[in-house]
């Protein structure tokens, strides 16, 4: 297949001077695709986005044109939320489209908004997104000037108007109900569901919630065509009941941690875990890896073992983790994973609403019980004690959670999996007393003893070649 290279299409002159103007924007093909988005009409752009496989680029990987098919039609007014409150640590890929291309957002909004007959809509950006929230007010404000936001765009007759909302830095809100609760005004906490927000969402009208990456899609897929946009990616046949083998399009990946250029790196989906870190100059001088977190903090980790599946949606699942977010944290063989997943609860414990008490007391409970191994005073049982505590607040292998929203999976997920991945590491920890950091061959639990291990990687339909 070659060695595995960047395709650009999101991020494309993403760092030439000025792009974050409407000037440069423009001579380098911004807003072409209203030439042709007026002439379709809305129902068959919602077809065409279904068709395309476009899937939710910010954690769930949910069919974007499926979630707009069920939109209410006959209901007024209707609402567009863009998330750009990227709080999955590991992830910073949106905030540079809001830095360096905020017009390419206000373009897939203007294409999403056409589509679902949406005539307001809100970008929630991270509080902490100070330059990215600065620019995309002047790219609206330029919008606006330009004709291509407001009354009549383009004397079509459709009127759209868009206003951003800073949020307070709380990762719950990044969740798409406790994102519109903040909207309103409210404590971020998120909503029982159903309704949904495609029902009842913002000011309890219907409402579709959408990423900035997957937002930032939309202009080329209506630029390009569907066939073109399905023909990058991979799209996988005879996947079980209930996987969806769509994994079309690039998808920008947050490669952090201990590789030699860490960065955002734009590929099309279907590269292997093991190319990625290989696209970001491999671990850190040559060592080994021992754990590789594939998207973002929430998602089951990684083994050695398991680096050859490949980084996309489809994979992923059946290997009982997820694309996520995309953000790849790689971690080398001097990593003590105990203390890796200390990190992670205190974080979690920390961000928790309080709202459900599964997740507002075992929270807190898994990341002492993580400490204490940590420390050196854990007991025989601890291990098995973290990962009962961790089931109660969501069943990992049942896929339930015991709480409101996802927050409950997204703290059970890698406190399980780190605790039974690395089992080795956390009972040297209780047996010795004191931290441990083990050889990667006897920190890692072996494969056939794996909970997520073996899975068949389905047959692709197409994978990319890197022959660009």
């Amino acid at each position: 297949m070659g060695t595995p290279k960047e395709l650009r299409i999101l991020y494309e002159n993403i760092d030439l001077p000025g792009m974050y103007t409407l000037e440069v924007y423009q001579q380098h093909g911004g807003y072409k695709s209203l030439e042709k988005l007026f002439e379709i009409e809305p129902d068959a752009l919602i077809e065409m986005v279904k068709e395309s496989g476009l899937r939710g680029r910010g954690g769930a990987g949910f069919s974007t044109g499926l979630k707009w098919s069920f939109v209410p039609k006959d209901v007024e007014p209707k609402y567009l939320c863009a998330n750009a409150d990227e709080s999955e640590p590991g992830t910073f890929s949106n905030r540079y489209i809001l830095q360096q291309k905020p017009h390419m957002l206000i373009e897939g909004i203007i294409i999403a908004c056409w589509a679902l007959g949406i005539h307001t809509a809100y970008v929630y950006v991270r509080g902490e997104f100070t330059l990215g929230k600065k620019r995309l007010d002047a790219a609206i404000a330029e919008a606006y000037q330009a004709g291509l936001l407001g009354k009549n765009i383009r004397g079509t007759g459709f009127d759209l108007d868009v206003y951003t909302h800073p949020g307070a830095g709380a990762y719950i809100c990044g969740e798409e109900t406790g994102l519109i609760e903040s909207l309103e005004g409210k404590r971020g906490q998120p909503r029982n569901k159903p309704p949904f927000p495609a029902v009842q969402g913002l000011f309890m009208k219907p409402t579709v919630v959408q990423n900035v990456e997957t937002l930032s899609n939309l202009p080329f897929i209506v630029q390009n065509g569907v066939e073109w946009y399905k023909n990058l990616g991979t799209i996988y046949k005879d996947t079980p009941r209930g996987v969806d083998p769509m994994n079309t399009g690039t998808k920008l990946y947050c490669v952090s941690g201990h590789v030699e250029r860490p960065g955002v790196y734009e590929v099309e989906m279907g590269l292997t875990v093991r190319e990625l870190i290989e696209m970001a100059g491999g671990v850190r001088g040559g060592r080994q890896v021992k754990a590789v977190i594939p998207g973002g903090s929430s998602a089951p980790v990684l083994t050695p073992y398991e680096l050859d599946v490949p980084c996309d949606f489809t994979c992923l699942q059946m290997n009982k983790t997820m694309l996520g977010s995309g953000g790849v944290i790689v971690m080398d063989e001097t990593v003590n994973t105990v203390e890796a997943l200390l990190n992670l609860m205190e974080f979690y414990a920390h961000e928790s609403c309080g709202q459900c008490t599964p997740c507002r007391n075992g929270t807190p409970w898994v990341r002492d019980i993580t400490r204490r191994i940590f420390e050196g005073r854990g007991k025989p049982g601890d291990v098995d004690h973290l990962i009962e505590v961790a089931n109660m607040i969501a069943d990992v292998d049942a896929f339930t959670w015991n709480t409101i929203c996802v927050f409950g999976i997204a703290v059970a997920w890698p406190a399980v999996s780190f605790a039974r991945k690395f089992r080795p590491e956390f009972e040297a920890h209780i047996r010795e007393g004191r931290p441990v950091v083990l050889p990667v061959e006897e920190a890692v639990t072996p494969p056939e003893e794996n909970y997520a291990w073996p899975q068949t990687i389905p047959e692709a339909v197409r994978r990319p070649t890197w022959d660009y």
